[in-house]
């Protein structure tokens, strides 16, 4: 597609001058997002204690 074939149609994106504040409960919902976007299974919480992988 060349610039003459998308007419005068024109999309602005503004972007804050820095990103926003990460709270706690925003942080949760990122990462329930990418849990759920993700075909891994993640764990609820941190691993009890006496269980290790390594």
């Amino acid at each position: 597609m060349t610039a003459d074939d998308r007419g005068s149609e024109r999309i602005t994106v503004r972007f804050p001058p820095e990103p926003p504040v990460l709270t706690r409960q925003s942080s949760r919902i990122l990462l329930a997002i990418l849990v759920e976007l993700t075909e891994i299974e993640a764990p609820d919480g941190p691993p009890g204690k006496g269980t290790h992988d390594c």
